[in-house]
């Protein structure tokens, strides 16, 4: 599921609604679509910066910076307009407008160097992707994370990855992120159809579809597939390993691990195991940071299918994570494999690292049929958490009076 806070969903109409209002009073068309290009950019690629900061503080902002590099501020070019205006008509001082120029320039890489920000002088520079006169038609999209160069090639200066969007996009998405707000499957399909109408390519529109309780498990399995094709189209990419690096790190590349996400936790539920550990595990491969935590899920499935080899290359590569699911996948791993003193070993670390998890294993606890969305590592929500996705890999008499035993152990130790 790709939802959005509302917060920030909120903030971003606020400020788009005072830049157009802002523009059409003072400004003019030109200005209006540059600043609202801005926004949208900072909406879709700086989400965390994004949520700092009042609403109109943001507007002013990134007026101020579009002002700064196309002189706004002479007295002998029009539109012009005081900076001390400019920050009256958004209710903010003027370093707090200041402030937030700044910011915008450094995010947005506005200088007047940049042609993609001088009014009428983007023809050129973005002809590739659309000119600024196409600013109602499409969105910029800029990473400006900088890719870690060669060693060979250090010094070597990298152009920002680019990547642009349909504007029906971004309407599609605030259809969508009404939709999740829905309490009832109802209400949240007839706006799911209408994203769908605005924009045929909206992944998360297929996803809400998926959930009627109607459908039957082919039906639901074809529109999981369908949000995964749609997120595709949407990058432009027939398959990952086709991806660049720097889009799959874009936030827009969330639509397409999300719905991969949603189908492959339908696969497993329909007992198409093979095919979901196989879409879990093409996440997990291209999702650097694994924001949707695919290997608490994944680790679990591969014990139950018991493919030790993969399960060991995957622990492998999460050495070093603080996830309870690692940590006490690793010992039924070790246990399973009959390397019961390694297994020892881990066991204490996972103890260590959250204790809360042993009592589910041994039924002595119960999980909430409400689970937190906050999640500390450590932490009895971590606890609860695992063991919602199913302890099954402990369904094992031996191997529970094992970790039973174990556990007084530890805590005797402890306690002395």
């Amino acid at each position: 599921m790709q939802e959005l806070s509302n917060g920030i969903a909120s903030k971003y109409e606020e400020i788009i609604e005072k830049i157009k209002s802002f523009s059409d009073e003072y400004l003019n068309e030109d200005y209006k679509n540059i600043c609202v290009l801005a926004t949208e950019t900072l909406f879709l690629n700086y989400e965390e910066q994004f949520k700092k900061g009042k609403s109109f503080s943001w507007g002013a902002g990134i007026v101020h910076a579009i002002g700064t590099v196309n002189n706004l501020f002479d007295s002998k070019e029009k539109p012009y307009i005081k900076v001390a205006d400019l920050y009256k008509e958004f209710g903010v001082s003027s370093s707090t407008g200041s402030s937030k120029s700044k910011e915008v320039k450094s995010l947005l890489d506005i200088s007047k160097d940049n042609n993609k920000w001088i009014i009428g002088e983007n023809k050129d520079a973005e002809a590739s992707e659309g000119t600024m006169l196409k600013a109602k038609e499409e969105v910029a999209l800029t990473m400006n994370d900088k890719i870690e160069e060669d060693k060979a090639v250090k010094d070597e200066t990298k152009v920002p990855f680019k990547f642009v969007v349909h504007k029906d996009y971004i309407m599609a998405q605030r259809i969508i992120e009404y939709a999740w707000r829905q309490k009832n499957y109802k209400n949240k399909a007839k706006y799911a159809k209408e994203a769908l109408e605005v924009y045929e390519d909206c992944a998360d529109a297929y996803i809400i579809l998926s959930k009627d309780s109607s459908l039957n498990n082919n039906q639901k399995t074809e529109l999981l597939e369908k949000a995964v094709t749609a997120a595709k189209n949407l990058l432009r990419i027939d398959d990952l390993k086709n991806a660049p690096a720097e889009l799959l790190r874009l936030k827009i590349a969330r639509q397409l691990f999300g719905a991969k996400y949603s189908l492959a936790i339908h696969l497993w539920e329909i007992g198409e195991k093979e095919a979901a550990i196989d879409n879990a595990l093409e996440i997990l491969e291209y999702d650097e940071k694994d924001e949707l935590v695919v290997r608490s899920l994944v680790v679990n499935w591969l014990l139950i299918e018991k493919r030790y080899e993969q399960l060991k290359s995957l622990l492998e590569k999460y050495e070093k994570d603080n996830l309870a699911a690692i940590h006490y996948s690793r010992v039924a791993l070790l246990y399973r494999i009959n390397e019961i003193k390694a297994a020892e070993s881990a066991l204490r670390r996972a103890y260590k690292r959250n204790p809360h998890v042993i009592p589910y294993i041994l039924k002595q606890r119960r999980v909430s049929s409400t689970l937190p969305n906050l999640i500390r590592f450590g932490s009895e929500e971590e606890a609860m958490k695992y063991a919602s996705l199913g302890l099954d890999i402990w369904n094992d008499p031996k191997m529970l009076q094992w970790i039973k035993e174990k556990k007084k152990e530890f805590d005797i130790i402890n306690f002395s």
